[in-house]
């Protein structure tokens, strides 16, 4: 995908809006009182994340809303052609019903909009969260499985069930990819100077409610009534095969996984859910 397709504008260049209700909505609704983003990398746990939150009816819904697959669609459904316009309707629509709004970016997509307008619409307040996963072979192959299969969660009904057959040259191609969004993510969290609070998917999944009561605390909500997904929660699909093909993997590309993981700069930092600090890191 190139630079000039990945731009707001281009992707909505056609597109045709109702800009009375977009001012409508706007003059009758008000901003969220909280906001929040996860930085996120494919496979790292975030749709999990994005479920027991939601589940919550009091911590938002945070969702990839400009992810550049779903940005069109996104723009179209609340009547905004300009990514300003996109972030403030977006966070007065979809905020939890106590004012609280979150949302799931990659740097990929907070390039779509502009670091200068993202961080105008969020303001010094949002709360910003970092999500990786330490297991990074792991993680690759459960992106390989999902895209062969295109059986992304549990929750699919479409795709198939059964695993693909192994191929480790497309699993290294999809662990550089992850490689590189975290690095990405890491340096754009830098680059806009804000705090960051560092989770990771091994951690997160360790403790459900755990999970909730560390993003209930860090946003200062204090949680009440149920908190389980009406649908049921998703559930994760790994099997067996994922685990002899990260075996395998290893032994294949192990030199090469040794100069990858010695670049990772995530496995430096502090982790919040590890430590009882929340770790803010600004370097």
């Amino acid at each position: 995908m190139s630079l000039d397709s990945l731009r707001f504008d281009h992707l909505v260049r056609d597109l045709e809006v109702d800009e009375t209700a977009f001012a409508r909505e706007i003059q009758l609704s008000q901003p969220p009182s909280r906001t929040y983003v996860i930085v996120f990398t494919p496979r790292s746990g975030s749709s999990w994340l994005t479920n027991i939150l939601a589940a919550t009816g009091q911590l938002g819904d945070p969702q990839e809303f400009i992810n550049p697959d779903f940005v069109r669609d996104v723009a179209k459904s609340v009547n905004a052609r300009a990514p300003a316009a996109l972030l403030q309707i977006l966070q007065r629509r979809l905020k939890s019903s106590n004012g609280v709004f979150g949302m799931e970016v990659r740097a990929v997509d907070v390039m779509l909009l502009g670091e200068p307008v993202f961080l105008q619409n969020f303001g010094p307040a949002t709360i910003f969260f970092n999500l990786w996963r330490e297991n990074i072979v792991a993680q690759a192959i459960s992106l390989y499985r999902a895209i062969a299969t295109q059986r992304f969660h549990s929750s699919d009904a479409a795709g198939s069930t059964q695993p693909p057959a192994y191929d480790g040259a497309k699993i290294q191609n999809w662990l550089s990819h992850i490689a590189d969004t975290e690095t990405s993510n890491l340096a754009m969290l830098r680059r806009i100077r804000r705090p960051f609070t560092t989770i990771s998917y091994e951690e997160i999944v360790k403790d459900r409610d755990r999970t909730l009561k560390f993003f209930a605390d860090t946003l200062r909500i204090t949680l009440s009534g149920a908190t389980r997904p009406a649908s049921g929660e998703l559930t994760k699909i790994a099997d067996d095969w994922n685990d002899a093909a990260e075996q395998r993997f290893r032994a294949e590309y192990a030199d090469w996984l040794a100069r990858i993981e010695a670049l990772r700069e995530m496995k430096s930092l502090p982790q919040a859910l590890v430590s009882p600090a929340v770790s803010l890191n600004t370097k």
